[in-house]
């Protein structure tokens, strides 16, 4: 992959991330919907989390909540499953874009 494919992978991902951190609603079940954070032009799939299960996946700004099988193996790892949902950490070389697009992180950094 490219590195120009592979920033416009991280910026759609992280344009869904910041998507994600305005959504509010929650079911009686604790389950929130949330956009996939795939880097998949056109994805507009939903999948569904708790807010603990959420707030986990965004400890870490290189990790995304995703559709299984939304994977771009050639910029990141899968590094959980879960029934509806994975979670994958995209390689170091993708920092210069998942950090400063993160919205949690230090603003003094």
């Amino acid at each position: 992959m490219d590195e120009e494919t592979r920033k416009r992978v991280a910026m759609n991902e992280a344009t869904f991330r910041g998507i994600n951190e305005s959504f509010q609603g929650e079911r009686a079940d604790g389950r929130v919907a949330f956009r996939c954070e795939c880097g998949r032009l056109g994805c507009n799939r939903l999948i569904e989390l708790t807010r603990a299960e959420y707030e986990a996946v965004r400890a870490n700004p290189r990790r995304f909540a995703i559709v299984p099988g939304h994977e771009l193996l050639e910029v990141e790892d899968i590094v959980e499953t879960h029934d509806g949902y994975a979670v994958i950490e995209k390689h170091p070389d993708s920092d210069d874009v998942v950090k400063p697009t993160d919205p949690r992180r230090e603003l003094d950094q």
